[in-house]
C-alpha cells in the first residue's frame, strides 16, 4: 500500500553499511533475518565489499566482519523491502540482522 501511494518500488538488494556485534563473523552466503520497520524478513548476505579499519578510515578488503567491524556489504532479500538511504529517511534506511538459530541480534544495518 505504501509503494502504490507513495511512488517507491520494493528493492531485493541493497548496499549498506553494518556494524557487526555478534561474536560469529559476518560471512557472506549466510542468511539472517532482517527486522526492517515492523516487518521481518529474510536476508541473504551476498558479499562483504569492504572493511573499515575504525583508526584510520581507510577501506580495507575482507572476507569477513568479526565482532565489533564496521563494513560494506551487499545483502538480498527473500522479499522485496521499501527501502531508502539512512541519510533520506532514518526510519526506510535502517534495519538490524538477527541470527536464525540463536536469536540474538547480530548487526545494525544502514542503507547507503
Amino acid at each position: 500500500m505504501l509503494a502504490a501511494d507513495s511512488g517507491l518500488e520494493g528493492r531485493r538488494q541493497i548496499d549498506a553499511t553494518v556494524a557487526w556485534m555478534d561474536d560469529e563473523p559476518l560471512l557472506a552466503g549466510r542468511l539472517y533475518w532482517a527486522l526492517h520497520g515492523h516487518r521481518w524478513v529474510k536476508a541473504k548476505v551476498q558479499r562483504i565489499v569492504h572493511r573499515l579499519n575504525i583508526n584510520t578510515l581507510d577501506k580495507e578488503d575482507a572476507t569477513e566482519l568479526p565482532a565489533n567491524a564496521v563494513g560494506q556489504v551487499t545483502l538480498a532479500f527473500q522479499e522485496p523491502l521499501i527501502a531508502l538511504p539512512f541519510a533520506k529517511s532514518c526510519v526506510l534506511g535502517a534495519l538490524i540482522l538477527v541470527d536464525t538459530a540463536s536469536h540474538k541480534t547480530s548487526g545494525a544495518v544502514l542503507v547507503n
